[in-house]
């Protein structure tokens, strides 16, 4: 039988960590998301598109990320809550641009406080300067984790 290496601790290892971490802080996210009627996908993917308007499915999905058949049931259910809508592409008639509506910005504006919020708690014994160096970290990261995707 094999044998871990002698410097394996999992409570250690860093995408155990994030995993944990980002479960946690998501969870509680989720759970205070249910009476404005929104799944944590659906927040990130509302979040996205206020961030960065009017994206293709595609740039949706890596921006949001999630995986492509996820995505599209997520865009069908904002879109009967009349969330969010199709526009097709001015550049490429068969590409579909996934916007907010109206609606859909007016509750992801009002949904921002309360995702600072969390964030601010999950960070509260942190420095500015701390915070600010974990989002450099967590950045350089992603990246760093590119070539595994």
């Amino acid at each position: 039988m094999k044998t871990l290496p002698q410097d394996h601790d999992l409570e250690k290892a860093i995408p155990f960590l994030l995993a944990r971490a980002g479960a946690r802080m998501g969870n509680a996210f989720a759970k205070a998301l249910k009476p404005y009627g929104l799944s944590l996908s659906e927040w990130r993917v509302c979040a996205s598109l206020q961030h960065t308007p009017q994206q293709t499915l595609s740039e949706l999905a890596a921006h949001a990320s999630t995986d492509l058949s996820a995505l599209s049931r997520i865009v069908d259910r904002l879109a009967s809550h009349e969330l969010v809508a199709r526009e097709k592409c001015d550049t490429d008639k068969r590409a579909v641009r996934i916007a907010l509506t109206e609606r859909g910005l007016a509750l992801t504006l009002e949904l921002i406080p309360l995702a600072q919020h969390y964030e601010a708690v999950a960070t509260s014994d942190f420095s500015a300067a701390e915070v600010k160096t974990l989002r450099a970290m967590l950045l350089r990261l992603y990246a760093n984790a590119t070539p595994l995707a």
